[in-house]
């Protein structure tokens, strides 16, 4: 079954502006058949859980938490995505770190030494980042919104062929089985790229 998902969202519960609801209301307007909502750790409020678990919806919800983790150069951020038993952990948003690319592949390695990474994006809230789309960065390259707002919705997804179920959805990123997806003006170069 072909399948478009976005794997980072915020809402109230974290930074972000709309709603779990909304949020879900929002992404099945514009087609998304799964989301991943991963408010930020430390800015968590009371019942997210909760409130994920409570959205109305025929999309695939999952439930996320956009972790801080300490490296040697700083704070950086890695997504952790719940299946039924599959666990992805992305490294956030390369860009907005201020690493060297050495630096970053430096960190990332770093952070591999205490969570298993999975996948890293190659998007700085929905723009394509060229820059960490590379080799030295050996694992599959996830696009994503970061969406904090109604109107950081919709920018980059991945699509991929896969049975309409947690783990197999989580088991295919891992494996780089998907496409990235952005909307026009966020990458020209790169509409439809293969992971």
């Amino acid at each position: 079954m072909y399948l478009k998902g976005q794997l980072h969202i915020h809402t109230t519960y974290s930074d972000g502006r709309l709603t779990p609801q909304q949020a879900a209301d929002l992404y099945k307007r514009q087609g998304f058949d799964f989301i991943a909502i991963t408010d930020h750790d430390h800015l968590l409020k009371p019942s997210y859980r909760r409130a994920i678990e409570e959205i109305k919806t025929d999309l695939i919800v999952f439930f996320g938490i956009e972790l801080t983790v300490g490296t040697k150069l700083g704070y950086v951020h890695v997504s952790r995505i719940e299946g039924q038993s599959e666990i992805l952990h992305t490294f956030n948003h390369p860009g907005d770190y201020g690493f060297t690319l050495k630096q970053t592949i430096s960190c990332i390695n770093d952070i591999a030494e205490q969570i298993h990474i999975d996948a890293v994006e190659v998007t700085h809230h929905g723009f394509y980042t060229p820059d960490y789309d590379i080799e030295e960065i050996a694992y599959p390259k996830v696009a994503s919104d970061d969406s904090h707002t109604r109107l950081g919705c919709g920018r980059a997804w991945i699509e991929l062929n896969s049975a309409r179920d947690k783990d197999s959805i989580l088991r295919a990123v891992k494996s780089g089985d998907f496409m990235n997806g952005y909307a026009r003006g966020h990458s020209r170069a790169a509409a439809m790229v293969l992971a």
